[in-house]
């Protein structure tokens, strides 16, 4: 069985932004390729006119999960894109974690 986990964040790119915003999340995403356990990650926006981004990650366990999630350098991060992206209401995405599962033969 599978033990690994996905999650999500959800940011409102602000007006304008849209460069920088994709500057910050491969940021972010080079950081998390710091951590033991990170399986991959990316990004999507809700639809082309929309303003908002859901950021994905995959992590080998909850453990490595939590690692990141509790980490400064993560914190840090997040703080460097308040003046880029805000907090969005997170609603749960269909199957998103099929995205990163090989398909089963």
């Amino acid at each position: 069985m599978d033990a690994s986990v996905t999650t999500t964040i959800v940011r409102r790119v602000l007006r304008g932004c849209d460069e920088e915003f994709a500057d910050w999340i491969q940021t972010g995403l080079g950081l998390a390729r710091l951590f033991p356990g990170f399986l991959g990650g990316g990004w999507l926006k809700e639809s082309s006119t929309s303003d908002v981004c859901v950021i994905v990650l995959k992590f080998e366990t909850q453990a490595a999960l939590d690692n990141w999630l509790t980490s400064s350098l993560r914190n840090g991060w997040l703080r460097t894109g308040g003046n880029i992206a805000v907090e969005a209401p997170d609603e749960p995405a269909s199957n998103v974690e099929s995205l990163f599962e090989r398909p089963r033969i």
